[in-house]
């Protein structure tokens, strides 16, 4: 088979929500033909959709390697990196008592994702209750109206809002 063959098995893998199926297809493809880099950026959407963020990176890494001068597969790396950066933050603040110096740490990691990805939603989100946790009112209230503006119909960024805009009456 040819490496448009793999490909075009792979978007009916994809058109059926077989996205692992579209996963081994693109990959296939990228054996055939391993200096295009549109398999990979393909591969690393797949991979993305499947909440497999390494394979994801690494595949978007791959593609602008190969063609730097694409806005697309750049703007997708920089999505995914986002990403990586928003965990990051996620699992430094999952334990118990995040520390003052982990919240500045995941504040700076949070800030590097929006820097590279300005819609990265959950990003705005979790930089809000960090900065809701530290008594900053003003800072989250910023950052909750920018996941908001991405997320306007998330009820529990809604209640955010509601509760944060009261504390900062509380405080005047």
């Amino acid at each position: 088979m040819k490496a448009e063959e793999y490909v075009q098995k792979a978007y009916q893998c994809i058109l059926q929500n077989d996205f692992e199926q579209a996963v081994e297809w693109f990959e296939k493809a990228i054996s055939a033909q391993p200096d295009h880099a549109e398999h990979y950026f393909r591969c690393s959407v797949t991979y993305a959709r499947s909440g497999r963020l390494e394979q994801a990176l690494a595949y978007a890494e791959h593609a602008v390697r190969l063609a730097p001068q694409q806005d697309e597969y750049v703007l997708h790396l920089h999505a995914q990196e986002a990403r990586q950066h928003t965990e990051k933050a996620r699992k430094m603040l999952d334990v118990d008592r995040a520390t003052p110096q982990v919240r500045q740490d995941a504040i700076l990691l949070l800030e590097r994702a929006i820097a590279l990805d300005p819609l990265c939603g959950d990003a705005f989100l979790l930089l809000a209750l960090i900065y809701d946790e530290m008594n900053e009112y003003k800072l989250a209230v910023q950052a909750a109206r920018e996941a908001a503006a991405l997320f306007p119909h998330n009820v529990q960024l809604a209640n955010l809002m509601k509760k944060l805009c009261q504390q900062m009456n509380e405080q005047i």
